[in-house]
């Protein structure tokens, strides 16, 4: 589903961020990746990051891959309870927080995409990425924790 939200700024609880990076960093050295789920109501505050599966074994270390079916599972289960999903997150292991062509070629107008850097097993930096047309490059996103 397309979201067309306002691109100001991602809130992000500090538990919530606090559980993507330890994800980012136990999946090193390979690329995790998760489904952000909140409202968009007031503005874009995210309730819960679920962790997913990189169905992409072959080149797991610099490329995510999401299951379709479990999109959809998580789709419904947000729909449920009122909300919506408002992007993803993925970590780019001994790499730059920045998206790169496969990012931007795989994303989708309308949602927040959340990059998290690794280096050696830590998380190095975060920075967070959107785009509104499907013609645009990514611009980043403000993102406040807490």
């Amino acid at each position: 589903m397309f979201l067309n939200f306002n691109k100001n700024c991602l809130y992000i609880p500090r538990q919530v961020y606090d559980e993507m990076l330890a994800h980012a960093e136990q999946s090193y050295p390979h690329e995790c990746c998760g489904v952000l789920v909140g409202s968009a109501l007031k503005d874009r505050r995210v309730f819960s990051a679920h962790t997913v599966t990189n169905v992409n074994v072959e080149r797991a270390k610099d490329r995510y891959d999401i299951d379709p079916k479990e999109i959809l599972m998580i789709d419904r289960q947000a729909r449920a309870e009122g909300l919506d999903i408002l992007g993803f997150y993925h970590s780019h292991p001994d790499h730059p927080d920045r998206p790169s062509e496969f990012d931007r070629a795989m994303g989708q107008p309308g949602y927040s995409y959340v990059i998290i850097s690794v280096k050696s097993g830590k998380t190095a930096s975060v920075k967070c990425w959107a785009f509104d047309d499907v013609n645009d490059p990514f611009k980043e996103e403000k993102l406040k924790i807490g």
